[in-house]
């Protein structure tokens, strides 16, 4: 046995006999057949413990006055005691009618049969008890071999299950090995590609150069001809001295064609009266928050940036709960909690998706901007109504989880609100936040980023004064904004309007009253942004008239039904696919899909006419 300290080993020595220490050692088949004897032992001796009477007797009777014996009790037991109580009883004077009972033994004396039987009693006392102690030796053996038993067959099972992790790693190792071998010749690939277009780009530039070059020495050849040497280098040098056409510090292109506006390099204190709203270009390229209290014109202002958003070229998502398409023309509307919930959810993972195309696709971070503006995908997201999402907006569940078993992110609105306002600008999905304060607990209660608010949003404070008569808050026309990073609030003046903009359409008015109608821009642009993220519009099928699973699944529920006319607000509710329901805004995607190869046409908002096969 293994000791923890001297101390342990004398006590336990001293509480162990040398017949134990003997019986220890011995092999298991011999313990066994020692505690067989002492059994044996025990029960022989018990056996005959049992037996026979251990001392003397002497029965006697009672003579009665009729000269009768009467030897036995009422219980029919017989008088009797051992010869030294007998003689004690005739010391302390026995009655004369005691007499010795005849009949047993010699004159009523019958002799101990077993004499020997406390001996025999103590004999298997003593055997079932070294019986017991050397099974109890045994047991205590048996549990500390147990213990190294059960430690081996735990060893034995450790020993297995990393032997087959290994192999298992050691098979993963080499797929790992062969997937990094087979990236990397991809992104060796992709580089070369990526280098020839670059220097394509590069060889093209140069020669466009060459060739401006070609033609202002021709055009200043026209320009010169006939004239001296002399007279050819007065016209250059009043060339140089000219403002026109090139502009020189402050002076705007406003400045050249507006003569009221004389602001040079040395003179910059006059400004034009339309530079006074340059601080709205600032808000189309960066995230940014509008907020002001009840009446400050919030909502005007707004508009109005989004129109020079539009007009810059950019596509527009307005996240309105409560909107109406009425009064967001030219845009894609989202409005219901639900439905924005689960636009927040692509967003992100289109934000996700972008970062990873932009870290494969082996482009500097100027380039892949560019890439996106050229294919279109400059998207910016109005976030109307923010202060109330917090209390409305609950994380989408996805489409392979259980619904006892979804518990939504309680933070989703902050996660969501982080991630537009920090990574937004570098993927050209900018958003614009429209709230009633700037504080954290009303920016999606994201309390403790305050300094992440100073540092990624540009900040728009819209300012309302009272009206004396009416006492109700009214837009001021004036405002301070700051820009990210800086602690500096500047004054503004905001634009003057004479209505709210609800058309966005670049080909349309201000303000209409007809019903809203969607043209053919707009539908590719929420075709590419709902359903075709990332893709022209063109190259969205390899074949012109095939139809996405989802949609093909429409068009055979449409002609299934027989129906010639299908509005989406009719069908909607019985249209479903493995037991899943879904918006108006999906359906009328694939609705599209459908008008688009020419199987149906549409005859109203949301309604369309299959063509008959």
């Amino acid at each position: 046995m293994n000791y923890l300290t001297d101390k342990h080993k004398q006590l336990s020595e001293s509480q162990q006999s040398g017949l134990m220490k003997w019986f220890g050692q011995l092999p298991m088949d011999k313990k066994a057949v020692a505690i067989g004897l002492s059994l044996t032992v025990g029960i022989s001796s018990a056996a005959m413990a049992w037996q026979g009477t251990s001392s003397d007797r002497i029965y006697f009777c009672v003579k009665t006055p009729k000269k009768t014996l009467v030897c036995q009790d009422k219980n029919n037991r017989p008088f009797r005691m051992t010869p030294f109580y007998w003689s004690q009883w005739k010391l302390e004077g026995m009655p004369t009618q005691i007499v010795r009972n005849p009949v047993m033994g010699v004159n009523g004396l019958v002799k101990a049969t077993n004499p020997y039987k406390p001996f025999w009693a103590f004999g298997g006392f003593l055997g079932f008890a070294l019986a017991g102690w050397m099974l109890r030796h045994c047991q205590d053996e048996e549990k500390q071999r147990a213990v190294f038993e059960d430690i081996a067959q735990k060893r034995d099972a450790a020993k297995a299950e990393m032997a087959a992790r290994s192999e298992l790693l050691e098979s993963y190792r080499d797929v790992a090995i062969a997937e990094v071998q087979l990236q990397a010749d991809l992104d060796l690939i992709a580089n070369d590609r990526t280098v020839d277009i670059q220097k394509a780009e590069i060889y093209a530039h140069t020669e466009i150069e060459v060739t401006q070059m070609e033609a202002t020495d021709a055009i200043f050849e026209a320009q010169t001809a006939g004239m001296t040497e002399q007279q050819k280098a007065d016209y250059i040098k009043q060339l140089r001295e000219m403002k026109t056409p090139y502009l020189q510090g402050s002076q705007t292109l406003q400045g050249t064609i507006d003569p009221n506006d004389k602001v040079t390099g040395a003179d910059n204190q006059a400004i034009a009266p339309g530079d006074k709203y340059r601080w709205i270009n600032n808000t189309i390229g960066y995230p940014t928050l509008i907020f002001g209290g009840m009446g400050a014109g919030k909502s005007w202002t707004t508009r109005e940036i989004i129109w020079k958003k539009v007009q810059a070229g950019w596509n527009i998502v307005a996240l309105d709960p409560h909107g109406t398409i009425v009064e967001w023309r030219g845009v894609r509307l989202i409005t219901g909690y639900k439905e924005i919930a689960e636009f927040m959810q692509w967003y992100m993972d289109e934000m996700r998706q972008r970062y990873e195309d932009y870290r494969k696709s082996g482009m500097t971070e100027e380039q892949w901007t560019e890439n996106l503006r050229a294919s279109g995908k400059m998207l910016s997201v109005i976030c109307e109504e923010f202060t109330t999402w917090t209390d409305n907006i609950v994380e989408p569940m996805p489409d392979d989880c259980e619904d006892e078993k979804w518990k939504p992110d309680p933070d989703f609105i902050g996660k969501w609100f982080r991630c537009a306002m920090t990574e937004s600008r570098k993927q050209l999905m900018i958003p614009l936040f429209v709230a009633h304060d700037r504080t954290m607990e009303i920016l999606a209660k994201a309390k403790g980023l305050s300094k992440l608010r100073d540092a990624a949003l540009l900040e728009v404070e819209l300012i309302a004064t009272i009206d004396p008569i009416t006492t109700e808050a009214k837009a001021s026309g004036q405002g301070k904004i700051k820009l990210p990073g800086h602690g500096q609030w500047i004054d503004i003046e905001l634009p003057k309007l004479d209505q709210k903009r609800i058309d966005f359409r670049l080909d349309r008015p201000v303000t209409s009253n007809e019903p809203p109608t969607i043209d053919k821009a707009t539908l590719e642009r929420i075709y590419e942004l709902e359903f075709n993220l990332g893709n022209k519009a063109g190259d969205t099928q390899d074949e012109p008239n095939k139809l996405s699973p989802m949609a093909q699944k429409l068009y055979e529920y449409l002609t299934r039904t027989e129906r010639i006319e299908a509005d989406v607000r009719e069908f909607k509710g019985n249209f479903k696919v493995n037991g899943e329901r879904f918006t108006v805004e999906q359906i009328k995607g694939w609705m599209y899909e459908i008008v688009g190869t020419g199987l149906a046409d549409w005859i109203a908002e949301g309604v369309i006419k299959l063509n008959q096969i």
